[in-house]
Order: structure tokens, then C-alpha cells, then sequence
């Protein structure tokens, strides 16, 4: 018998159902040209003003079964989308805005100049999040400079709402949370001196404290500073401060270490006021690390009195998980997570930090010298 005759004429018989889908595809492309160039555009009539979004022309066909929108039908129900729910958001507010911007509510924060604001967005189909809106303080309200995907004509501020997704927007603007928000699980910790501390512990070291997990290392320096009545919210740690005096005295005493440089430098200091405590112990060829360096600041600032004392207790407490170093930025979630890898209470560990005890000791090695020279 005779093979049987495919449609396109050169496919083998094996493929023939392929070459009969693909004709049926190029004739039915066909027909569409055709009957697309047959039926010319209809033209609307232009009107000078627009009154509003649904406007049909007067001319225009009343709709009929062959052109409703089948696919809508089929698909369901239109849900509006998140620039839309934004726009609602903003048309609509829970109260007027002179009542939720009111001074009393929301205080007044004069904010630097071109600080930048950027927003990014997640999409699945990118390898990361991509920009939406960037502009600066500066720019974000004059239109000038900035860039968004969304730019609404002479309102820049709009231009930067609408690219907020709507639950931001409810929580920056009307300081809302999200209905499907759960409150972020708390972490248990316990707080105890350091071995060979002279720090006491807690009135009941075994007691288990919960908190936030975002709560940072500085605000647990401050609970320890609470419990234990140690003065360092109202002025540098006493026992430092009272160490870099005594080195002082020494220094000043020795006259061994003295030149004219430094008499003359000391009495600019002694006219000033306010001794210049990290270039006395440089002059004396002590090396101060960044922390000390930093203490020292703070005692020169409390004795200037230049303004209120702000207490900084992380600068004078060290707290340390497994032996590794809480920095005083640090959340407990990253110390449980990455330092103390356990589902069991988190244990940290407070003392004093390494250059007040090291200053502690200079100032007894120094005074003994002194004692031993005198008795000599």
C-alpha cells in the first residue's frame, strides 16, 4: 500500500499529527490578519474634559454576549491591587490629618540634609530585590532628582507613597499593624558575673529573664547597672575614674619622667580647667586602645560639664557569651543563634571590661613604686 500523505508534504508519517497542529496554527494566524484588516478601527469621538473614569462613547455599541469578558468570568472576582489599596489608604485616612499629625501626637523631627531613602521590592522571578524609588531628603519633596517607578505629575510625596506596599504605608502613616502580625517570640536568658569578678551577682542569680529578641546588649549593660546600684548612668565608673587620677598624680610627681615640654603643657592644662587625661598617659609612654580612648572622652566630657551626663555603662562593662564578646549593637537573637546555638536558656556573662581592670592595676603598681621610693 501506498504511505499516507502527510499535510505539510514533507514530514515523515511518524510526525504527521505534529505537522497537522502546526498548519492549523499558521491558517488560524491567517484569518486573524485578514479579519483584522478587514474591520477598521472605530473611531471615539475626543472630548476637551473627562468628568469621569467609566465614560462611554456616545456612539460606542451596547455590549453584547460575543464580547463580554468571558476570561473575567471565568477567572472571578477582580482583587484590587496593592498601588490601588495604597491609593485608598491615603484617600480615605482613619481621622483628618490635622489630628494625626497634630504636635502633641506626632512631634516635629527635623531630619539632616540629603539623607538617602531607597526602596526595594522582592520578586521571585530576579535574583534579588530591585529599586523602586530612590531620592534624598532633600529631593523627595521637590520631585528634583529623584526616581520611581511610579512618578505622579507635580507630587513627588504621592510618587513616594504609592511605591510603599499598603501595609507600610498603614503602618508609617497611621502607625497601624498589619492584621496577620504576631507578636515576635520572646528569648529567655540568664545574666551572672564572670569567673574572678569582683562583680556580686544578681539577688537571685538563678533567675530566668525574658525579653524581646531584638533587645540589644546595651539595654541588658543597663539592667546590670540597675540591679546591681553601680553608678554609671549619672557619671563614669567611679573606680576608673579614681585609677586615672591616681596615675595622674603620679606622672605629675615623678619628676624623673619630666621635661620642660610637659611642665609647660601641664600648666596649660592645670589653667584650662580640665586635664587632657590620653596626652598626660602618652607623654608617660602608655598605649591607649580605642575603648580606653574612648572612656577618657567620656571622663573629660562629665568633668568639662558641658551638659547633661549621658550614662554609657557598655563602655565599663563587658559582656561576653562562651567567651565571645557581646557587642553592645548586638540582639539576643544573633547572640542565641550564632554564638550560643542552643534551645536552652542563653547564659551572659558581666564584668568589668578589660582596660578598667588593666587601669586598676597600674594605679596599685604605680602607688607601690611610689611607697617603695619614699621609704627609701
Amino acid at each position: 500500500g501506498s504511505a499516507a500523505k502527510t499535510e505539510d508534504g514533507d514530514s515523515p508519517a511518524s510526525n504527521g499529527s505534529a505537522g497537522k497542529f502546526i498548519n492549523r496554527l499558521r491558517s488560524m494566524r491567517v484569518r486573524k490578519q485578514k479579519s483584522t484588516l478587514a474591520s477598521p478601527l472605530p473611531t471615539l469621538p475626543i472630548k476637551d474634559t473627562i468628568s469621569g473614569p467609566d465614560i462611554q462613547s456616545p456612539t460606542s455599541p451596547a455590549p453584547t454576549p460575543e464580547s463580554r469578558d468571558t476570561f473575567g468570568e471565568w477567572a472571578g472576582p477582580r482583587y484590587p491591587t496593592d498601588t490601588e489599596r495604597t491609593l485608598t489608604l491615603l484617600q480615605t485616612p482613619p481621622a483628618s490629618w490635622d489630628q494625626l499629625y497634630a504636635a502633641a501626637v506626632c512631634p516635629r523631627l527635623p531630619l539632616p540634609r540629603n539623607i538617602g531613602i531607597m526602596v526595594f521590592q522582592d520578586c521571585a522571578l530576579a535574583s534579588g530585590p530591585f529599586l523602586i524609588f530612590r531620592s534624598t531628603t532633600t529631593d523627595a519633596f521637590s520631585g528634583s532628582g529623584s526616581e520611581s517607578v511610579l512618578s505622579v505629575t507635580n507630587d513627588p510625596l504621592l510618587s513616594f507613597e504609592l511605591c510603599m506596599p499598603a501595609w507600610l504605608v498603614d503602618l508609617l502613616l497611621f502607625n497601624r499593624l498589619p492584621a496577620a502580625f504576631q507578636e515576635p517570640s520572646k528569648i529567655s536568658f540568664i545574666l551572672a558575673p564572670a569567673p574572678h569578678t569582683v562583680l556580686p551577682p544578681f539577688p537571685n542569680p538563678s533567675a530566668r529573664l525574658v525579653a524581646n529578641r531584638m533587645l540589644r546588649a546595651r539595654k541588658l549593660a543597663i539592667y546590670v547597672v540597675e540591679k546591681l546600684g553601680l553608678a554609671l548612668m549619672t557619671q563614669p565608673a567611679p573606680n576608673y575614674v579614681s585609677a586615672v587620677d591616681a596615675c595622674i598624680r603620679v606622672y605629675e610627681r615623678n619628676a624623673n619622667v619630666k621635661d620642660a615640654s610637659a611642665e609647660d603643657a601641664s600648666a596649660e592644662e592645670a589653667t584650662e580647667g580640665v586635664v587632657d587625661y590620653i596626652a598626660v598617659l602618652e607623654r608617660n609612654g602608655e598605649v591607649l586602645g580605642d575603648a580606653e580612648r574612648a572612656a577618657l572622652d567620656d571622663v573629660t566630657q562629665w568633668r568639662a560639664q558641658t551638659g547633661e551626663y549621658v550614662g554609657r555603662p557598655e563602655l565599663y562593662l563587658h559582656l561576653s557569651c562562651r567567651g565571645r564578646t557581646a557587642q553592645p549593637k548586638t540582639t539576643l537573637a544573633t547572640i542565641k543563634t550564632n554564638v550560643w546555638k542552643a534551645n536552652t536558656d542563653v547564659v551572659v556573662h558581666y564584668e568589668w571590661a578589660e582596660f578598667v581592670r588593666n587601669r586598676i592595676s597600674k594605679a596599685q603598681s604605680l602607688a607601690s613604686v611610689v611607697v617603695q621610693v619614699n621609704s627609701v
